[in-house]
């Protein structure tokens, strides 16, 4: 590759180094140059740019991108396309990324036109987070290079490895001071834990904090139908030959390790009786805090064996701390929570900026459903469950979504920045929303199955004068969407990053979220790929 500031008669087909802003156009860094492109740079009595001449041998930055990504790409993984030079890898479920961390190391050493970047290793992920980025740093490169990478590098170099839905036996043990006020925290933040991993509570018993009372449940429920044992102590275990250890080797269990190299979470016990794994939990997972319990968990939950070299090599990322979109015990400002009117004021705001890129060239918001569009669909049922104050917020396509909702009564809000992820999207939308405004539901316009009698029945279960400010609809368990939430928290999702989802705030406030049991699938259905509109069709 040939890169210089080069006469308009030798720049036929080269690509261009740096973005023009002509009169009538705008030339941008990466354009390759057509004849028309010359004359009008002549025109405008330009007569050099800087640009690169690719020579027979090089590959353009999108290309090469394109081959690393699809090389390091493994499972439950999808790479998105080619722009500027970068693939961005994004997950396909929740779960557990796994990085082949020499194989990262050996491809930036390779050559420094080539890079990648990932999450750190065993990162906590969520469905449409972005967990690498591959990026081309020149405008192109030798073909030998890529050949190189591809042929040195291991395939699948990252990996995802989702959760599966696992159930929990959760034992208290207690004291004559244990109150019931603990044991109700407890198993409030241990649920709510365990919703992040795909997990729940099937079965809630308590005992004595004695070795024999703990040995005999152990024993009678080691071969239930719950897949891991949670054992919360009224006392922190100070030795493996303490109460909860002792009693798991009673009952026939093994220790695999005790104490782990991270903070907060030290006093962590990792165990495994009849084949189940069996944690002795440490007293800060009564905190929504991130802690060591998070780390294990993860793993036990993604399908993953915890040893005790595993633990001991986490020291170095241990000192743990909490980061934006991390549960946190924050409380809403005590100034929101006051009486509201007995008619509150709840707008939908619907996220519809995404570029759908697994629906190939189509907008899957466009395509048609009972006669008319998806997001028209979504729209009528919004407006049938008696919600007025109805805003969207666009990004890709945005001329042909205005023009779909046109002589609706809908507030547009634009997001510039839709590429980069959901986040965007959600942040500027609250942002938006009028300050009259008690509660809003945010609902994904690619959802048609949402029916109004479904909004009917989360906004009829919000109550800000009985602390249920934020809604949650379920089926069968699991939680869904949309969600409703109180005006209180609107600030909390300024703190969203990328691809997170509002989804990874609840961990916070889990004294204020009422679960509505809705009896219907349509929660969990939305439209990502043509198999799921199809689906939907059928229906």
């Amino acid at each position: 590759m040939k890169f210089g500031h080069f006469p308009l008669s030798q720049v036929l087909g080269s690509i261009l180094a740096h973005s023009l802003k002509l009169p009538t156009k705008m030339l941008k860094k990466g354009h390759v140059v057509t004849k028309s492109d010359i004359d009008l740079l002549a025109e405008n009595n330009i007569s050099h740019v800087m640009a690169a001449i690719l020579d027979e041998d090089d590959i353009t930055e999108d290309k090469a991108a394109f081959m690393i990504a699809h090389h390091i790409c493994g499972d439950h993984i999808t790479c998105a396309e080619a722009f500027t030079g970068r693939v961005n890898l994004y997950a396909v479920h929740d779960g557990l990324i796994v990085i082949n961390e020499d194989a990262v190391n050996a491809l930036n050493h390779l050559d420094e036109s080539a890079t990648l970047a990932t999450v750190p290793q065993k990162a906590i992920v969520q469905k449409g987070q972005m967990i690498a980025t591959i990026k081309i740093i020149p405008l192109a490169v030798r073909h030998e290079v890529i050949v190189r990478i591809i042929s040195d590098i291991e395939k699948k170099v990252i990996t995802l490895h989702p959760f599966q839905s696992q159930t929990a036996l959760l034992i208290h043990t207690e004291l004559s001071s244990t109150t019931e006020k603990i044991f109700e925290k407890a198993k409030r933040v241990m649920s709510h834990r365990l919703d992040m991993f795909g997990a729940k509570i099937g079965l809630e018993l308590r005992c004595k904090h004695e070795e024999n009372s703990l040995s005999e449940i152990l024993k009678n429920k080691a071969c239930s139908d719950h897949d891991l044992i949670l054992i919360m102590g009224a006392s922190a275990i100070t030795d493996r030959k303490d109460v909860i250890p002792a009693a798991i080797i009673q009952a026939g269990g093994e220790i695999i390790h005790y104490g782990m190299p991270v903070d907060p979470g030290n006093l962590m016990l990792v165990a495994k009786l009849e084949g189940k794994w069996v944690l002795g939990l440490p007293g800060c997972s009564r905190s929504p805090k991130l802690n060591g319990i998070d780390l294990i968990l993860s793993q036990i939950a993604a399908g993953q064996n915890v040893t005790s070299d595993d633990i001991m090599t986490m020291g170095v990322g241990g000192l743990l701390s909490e980061y934006p979109g991390r549960p946190q015990p924050r409380e809403p400002k005590v100034d929101v929570l006051h009486h509201k009117a007995q008619s509150p004021k709840i707008a939908a705001l619907i996220l519809a900026a995404g570029q759908s890129k697994r629906m190939g060239q189509d907008n899957k918001l466009l395509l048609p459903y009972r006669g008319k569009s998806v997001l028209s669909h979504v729209i009528e049922q919004i407006k049938g469950a008696g919600i007025d104050s109805v805003f969207i917020v666009t990004g890709h396509q945005k001329e042909t979504i205005e023009k779909e909702i046109i002589g609706q009564n809908i507030t547009l809000i634009h997001n510039d920045l839709y590429a980069e992820g959901m986040s965007g999207s959600v942040k500027i939308g609250m942002a938006s929303l009028p300050k009259d405004v008690d509660a809003a539901l945010i609902i994904l316009g690619d959802m048609p199955n949402i029916s109004s009698e479904i909004l009917r029945q989360i906004m009829a279960a919000y109550n800000p004068n009985e602390k249920r400010l934020i809604v949650i609809p379920k089926h069968q368990g699991k939680r869904g969407n949309p969600i409703l939430w109180d005006r209180a928290f609107f600030g909390d999702f300024e703190r969203l990053e990328g691809d997170m989802g509002a989804k990874i705030l609840l961990g916070e406030y889990p004294e204020y979220i009422k679960e509505v049991d809705i009896g219907s699938e349509a929660i969990f259905f939305d439209i990502d790929t043509i198999e799921a509109y199809e689906r939907l069709k059928e229906k």
